[in-house]
């Protein structure tokens, strides 16, 4: 998408393509070092993972962060083309590590197209091989040779993420919406979604503004702008959790966790419609009108969510190289609304 796209997909394996962060993961988890068995059961099944069709949205949030890094706009050199190569693995691994531990929280079976990875291996190995994912990150980035404060800076904000993506997901996982107030219900939902996913993406574009050496107010313009790309990501991945579970035929299960869809029937549903949305969202089947209302509603605000994150880095773009990430960060915005509602 920025700069050389081929970056985020080098590999050509059985017809199709292999992603930058399987091509960088080890083929030994002790590098040099012959371990017997512990490649078999720990980085085949993480690479197979990480090799599955994605939209490689982080990682091309890292390369938009880059482009839009300074006021003119440059193109990576060969020691810079290589660190965003990093950075965008950082990422990408954390959230491949964080797909895995969802999948066992949410007990889902699937995952891009493919069985769940703990349907396959187990879940004591899946915790243990997204914990690796997890750990492996600060690993490749001694690798690099950093600048000792540069790494050091870079070290602190993983570090920083982690800790707010892990109470995101603590709110996501430890409130029931169904019994918590209404007054409490948008401010639960939204902190949710901004610490769990927000966090993450103003990672992506604030480690490209490192790369790009971006002075500190364009930095902190560009980890906003990462941050409200991943707010509005979560929307639409939200919408389309519920859209999918209201429209299935199957038996569903109750749709108790914070999303955008409670934010949105908290704050504009009167008392007694909230009462009425949360016993038909704590049902089987959440299926009716208001519920359908609702979804209608987070929609649209989702969508003006993405154009108000537009226009805002319309106010960076100054040159052609501006343009082409904004273009690309425009294409980004179309392919996750299309994708999830």
């Amino acid at each position: 998408m920025i700069d050389n796209p081929t970056n985020l997909q080098k590999n050509v394996i059985g017809g199709g393509q292999l992603p930058l962060l399987a091509e960088l993961l080890p083929t030994s988890a002790r590098s040099g070092i012959d371990t017997p068995g512990i490649d078999s059961v720990l980085l085949v099944p993480v690479r197979e993972f990480v090799s599955r069709d994605s939209k490689q949205v982080r990682a091309q949030l890292v390369r938009i962060g880059f482009s839009l890094a300074t006021s003119h706009g440059v193109s990576p050199n060969p020691d810079q083309e290589k660190l965003l190569d990093c950075m965008a693995c950082v990422v990408e691994a954390l959230h491949a590590g964080s797909l895995m531990i969802d999948d066992i929280q949410d007990a889902d079976e699937l995952r891009r197209g493919k069985a769940a990875l703990h349907m396959q291996i187990g879940v004591p190995r899946t915790i243990n091989a997204a914990n690796w994912l997890y750990f492996w990150p600060t690993d490749l980035l001694r690798q690099q040779t950093l600048e000792p404060a540069m790494e050091l800076e870079i070290y602190r904000l993983f570090h920083k993420t982690m800790m707010r993506a892990h109470q995101g997901q603590a709110l996501d996982l430890g409130h029931d919406m169904t019994r918590t107030s209404q007054a409490e219900g948008f401010e639960i939902s939204v902190a949710a979604i901004e610490l769990k996913t927000g966090e993450l993406t103003a990672m992506c574009s604030e480690l490209g503004a490192i790369v790009g050496n971006a002075e500190p107010s364009r930095r902190r313009q560009l980890t906003t702008l990462g941050q409200r790309f991943g707010v509005a990501l979560q929307m639409f991945n939200d919408i389309g959790e519920v859209f999918s579970k209201i429209k299935s035929d199957q038996a569903l299960r109750p749709l108790l966790r914070p999303s955008w869809v409670w934010a949105v029937a908290a704050r504009e549903l009167s008392s007694e419609e909230f009462a009425t949305f949360q016993s038909m969202m704590g049902g089987l089947c959440a299926t009716g009108a208001l519920v359908d209302q609702m979804v209608k509603r987070a929609t649209e605000l989702a969508v003006v969510e993405f154009e108000t994150c537009m226009d805002e880095i319309n106010s960076l773009v100054k040159t052609d190289a501006h343009k082409l990430a904004q273009s690309s960060l425009q294409e980004l915005a179309q392919k996750v609304m299309c994708a999830y509602a």
